[in-house]
C-alpha cells in the first residue's frame, strides 16, 4: 500500500488509516471480536491507529491493545488523545496518559493528541502554567510520547494560529468532497512541515452511499473510492482516517490505497461542477460523530440526518422515507424516536462540533422524510 510522510516526524503512514471510534460492543464476546478485527486491520498493512480515552465509552483503547498485542510494535503507530478542558492540569493529563497506555498495552505512544483543541482553549487551559501541555511535555521528556498533535473543529483562521505556535507535529481536521473549508489550513501545515490527518473523508459515511454520477465521472467502482481519491489528491495530506467495520471494508481500502492515483485537474473541475448542486444541502450536514447523543427525547439525531442527506444529495428519497418510517418500530431504528419528538432544548446543538442548529435541521428533515 502507498505510504506518505507525516510532516517532519520521519514516520510514513499508509495513505488510509484506521479510525477506532465506532467499535461499540454490548457483550464481552463482541469486545473480543473487535480486538480480533483490529488485528486484521494491522495484518492487512494499515499502520496508523487513531483512538482516544473516550471512544466507545472508554473501551476503544482496550480493543486496540488486545488487537495489536504481539504484532511488531515498531511498524505500528498508535495515537490517542484527551480533552484539555477535562484533564485541566498537568497532573490530570499525566494520569490520562498513564491510563491510556495501560489500556493500549504499550510502553510509549507514537502520537498524543490534544483533543478538540481551539485557539481559546489552548490559551486559557492547555498552555497555561501547570496546564495539560506541561503534563504532555513532561511525558515526552520521559520517552512516553514521541510526537504531539491536536485535533480541531475551530475556524480555519484559528487552526492556522495553532499551527504557528510551533508546539505541534500534526493536525487532525475535517476535509472531504463536501467540506473544503480547511484547505488553507492544510496548505499552511504543508508549508510548516506538519502532518495532516484527515477525519471524515466520507463525511460521516454519507459519501459511502453510491452516487452513480460521481462513479461514472471518475471511473471508480464506488463513491467511497472517489471520496478517498479527492482527499488524497491534496499533496499535503498525510492520511485519511477510515472507520472500517467489516472485512470487506478492509479489502476495499487495501485496493484503494494500493491503486491510488490523484485526481487530474480535469477530473477535479468536473467534480466541482457535479457537486455544485449539493452546496445548499452540505451547509448543514451532520458528519455522524454522535457527540450530540444521547438525546433527552431519544431522537436518533445522526440517523435522521443521514437519511435526510442521502435523499438530498443522491436523490434516494423513497428509500430514506422507507427507513424513516421504521423509527421506533423496526430494527435497526427501533431504539430511536423520530424527529417529531424533538423538544427544541438545544442540548444537542451545544455539543455539536459542526455548529449545526440541530433542532431546526431536524424539523426540516422531518418534513422531508415523514
Amino acid at each position: 500500500m502507498q505510504k506518505r510522510p507525516c510532516g517532519r516526524t520521519g514516520l510514513d503512514f499508509t495513505a488510509i488509516s484506521f479510525g477506532c471510534m465506532r467499535m461499540h460492543s454490548q457483550t464481552p464476546e463482541q469486545a473480543q471480536e473487535w480486538g480480533r478485527f483490529v488485528g486484521h486491520v494491522a495484518k492487512a498493512g494499515f499502520n496508523y491507529f487513531e483512538t482516544s480515552c473516550g471512544y466507545c465509552s472508554g473501551t476503544s483503547e482496550i480493543k486496540i491493545g488486545q488487537g495489536l498485542k504481539g504484532l511488531p510494535r515498531e511498524k505500528l503507530y498508535v495515537s490517542t488523545k484527551s480533552f484539555p478542558d477535562k484533564t485541566l492540569t498537568a497532573e490530570g493529563t499525566r494520569q490520562s496518559i498513564d491510563e491510556s497506555m495501560a489500556k493500549l498495552q504499550v510502553e510509549y505512544l507514537d502520537f498524543y493528541q490534544m483533543w478538540c483543541l481551539g485557539w481559546k482553549s489552548f490559551n486559557d487551559i492547555a498552555a497555561k502554567p501547570g496546564g495539560p501541555m506541561e503534563g504532555v511535555r513532561k511525558a515526552m521528556k520521559e520517552g512516553l510520547i514521541r510526537h504531539l498533535g491536536f485535533t480541531c473543529h475551530d475556524t480555519p483562521e484559528n487552526m492556522i494560529k495553532l499551527l504557528r505556535t510551533g508546539e505541534f507535529e500534526s493536525i487532525t481536521l475535517q476535509y472531504n468532497l463536501l467540506d473544503r473549508a480547511n484547505e488553507p489550513v492544510i496548505a499552511e501545515a504543508g508549508r510548516l512541515g506538519i502532518g495532516v490527518v484527515v477525519m471524515g473523508p466520507l463525511h460521516g459515511g454519507i459519501l459511502g452511499y453510491e452516487s452513480p454520477a460521481l462513479n461514472r465521472l471518475l471511473g471508480v467502482s464506488s463513491t467511497a473510492e472517489a471520496a478517498f481519491r479527492f482527499v488524497l489528491s491534496n499533496p499535503n495530506v498525510t492520511t485519511a482516517v477510515s472507520g472500517m467495520m467489516t472485512d470487506a471494508e478492509i479489502q476495499d481500502n487495501v485496493r484503494i490505497c494500493r491503486d491510488l492515483r490523484p485526481l487530474t485537474a480535469a477530473e477535479l473541475s468536473a467534480v466541482d461542477q457535479t457537486l455544485a448542486k449539493f452546496e445548499s444541502a452540505s451547509n448543514a450536514m451532520c458528519t455522524g460523530c454522535r457527540y450530540c447523543m444521547p438525546c433527552p427525547k431519544n431522537v436518533g439525531i445522526s440517523e435522521v440526518f443521514r437519511l435526510a442527506n442521502s435523499a438530498r444529495i443522491y436523490g434516494l428519497l423513497d428509500g430514506s422515507r422507507r427507513d424513516y418510517a421504521m423509527f421506533g418500530k423496526e430494527w435497526p431504528y427501533d431504539q430511536y424516536a423520530d424527529a417529531s419528538q424533538c423538544a427544541h432544548c438545544d442540548a444537542c446543538a451545544i455539543k455539536c462540533p459542526q455548529k449545526i442548529a440541530i433542532p431546526d435541521e431536524l424539523a426540516k428533515a422531518h418534513e422531508l422524510l415523514k
